[in-house]
């Protein structure tokens, strides 16, 4: 893993107006938090956790999670807008919809 990392992360070589020029690939500031945890943890955790798999790692619960939120804000609240006299925060507007749907989720009325 540290190997691929050096290679991500490998500099540019030359001078760009050169023909000899190799642009390198990204800098240490873009290592994201799941880069950081793939190259220096992941191997721990597997040696540690071996019977929970690799897939018990995966963090798409909580991207799925954040991706309907960022449509939810989007989609179905006034972004902190509104009339003064009636103005909700976005949060509490989106906490408020969650609320909802997972009360009838639960409580689900047959029509009659």
């Amino acid at each position: 893993a540290q190997t691929w990392l050096n290679a991500f992360l490998a500099p540019s070589k030359g001078h760009p107006n050169r023909s000899n020029f190799v642009r390198g690939m990204y800098r240490i500031q873009d290592v994201t938090p799941y880069i950081h945890v793939l190259v220096n943890h992941v191997a721990e955790f597997i040696e540690i956790h071996h019977e929970f798999g690799l897939t018990a790692f995966s963090c798409s619960a909580v991207e799925k999670k954040n991706h309907m939120q960022v449509c939810l804000y989007f989609r179905n609240t006034l972004k902190d807008g509104g009339h003064e006299n009636s103005r909700k925060s976005a949060i509490v507007e989106m906490l408020e919809h969650e609320n909802r749907q997972l009360y009838f989720a639960l409580n689900e009325r047959r029509s009659q």
